[in-house]
Formats: C-alpha cells, sequence, structure tokens
C-alpha cells in the first residue's frame, strides 16, 4: 500500500487489473475497514450492509461468510462453522458457491502428520489478495479452537 500526502493507495497487482471480482472485494474490504472506524452508527451500518450482501448473493449465509473473509481474510470450515454459529452444512454451500463466484481459493492443505490417527485434513480457504499471515494465523486459530473443543469435551 502506498501513501501518498498522508492518504493511502490502494495498489492493484498487475495479475488482478480489471478482474471484477477483485474490485468487488477490495470495496467492500474498504466498507469494512469504514465501519470498524465508524463506531457510533455501526450497528446501523452493519446491518445496511449485510443486507446489500444478503441481495447480493441471495443468501445470507453466504453474506455472512464474505463478510468474515472481508474482515480476515482467509479461514477453514471450523472456524466459520465456530465463529458464526452456523450449520455445517450451510458453511460448506457458502464455501462452494464463493468458490464458484472466484471469490476464495483453497489457499492451504494440510498434510498428513506421522503421529496423526486420521480423520479429514484442513483446508485453509482464503480471497484472492490474502497475505501469508493472514493464512498462517486462520491456521493457527484452527488448531487452537479445535485444541479448547477437545479440552472442554464438546
Amino acid at each position: 500500500m502506498l501513501k501518498v500526502k498522508g492518504v493511502k493507495i490502494i495498489s492493484i497487482p498487475p495479475d488482478r487489473e480489471g478482474n471484477p471480482v477483485y474490485d468487488i472485494v477490495c470495496a467492500f474490504k474498504l466498507l469494512f475497514k469504514k465501519r470498524e472506524s465508524n463506531s457510533p452508527g455501526s450497528a446501523t451500518y452493519t446491518r445496511t450492509v449485510r443486507s446489500k450482501l444478503r441481495s447480493i448473493f441471495g443468501s445470507e449465509a453466504v453474506g455472512e461468510v464474505f463478510t468474515y473473509f472481508c474482515l480476515h481474510g482467509a479461514t477453514t470450515a471450523w472456524v466459520l462453522q465456530s465463529e458464526l454459529d452456523m450449520p455445517e452444512a450451510n458453511v460448506y454451500r457458502a464455501l462452494k458457491r464463493l468458490r464458484a463466484m472466484g471469490v476464495v481459493v483453497p489457499a492451504l492443505k494440510v498434510s498428513k502428520s506421522k503421529r496423526s490417527k486420521g480423520g479429514p485434513r484442513p483446508i485453509v480457504w482464503a480471497l484472492g489478495d490474502a497475505t501469508p499471515n493472514e493464512v498462517v494465523e486462520s491456521l493457527r486459530l484452527h488448531y487452537q479452537m479445535r485444541e479448547s473443543r477437545r479440552e472442554t469435551g464438546k
């Protein structure tokens, strides 16, 4: 990100120029950043943006998942399920829809460790412009939440 006379300028990587999906994602990220700094009317602002997303995607679940991606950049299905208190089927349906639209991509599939007993491996899903730090942080949060679930016995 560049700064010109104190104003932040978002630079679009050359391979993303003219990509309407990338432009839309950037626009919504800016809206959500504005929401974070707009504390007095943030609840109303959030409702308005989510209402628009529901209209765009035709689904409240897809809008919520997209919002999470705009705020965090990357995540796993398990984290979405836990953080958004959303049924597993809705999470995977939303991910499938966002992937088909070209909004999210699988950024990382965790390989089997030697001491693993099996089971599914987490996939980190990310926006096209997610940073490596966002991907790593999402995987760390995934394992942290899974561990806390085991400790509480759920």
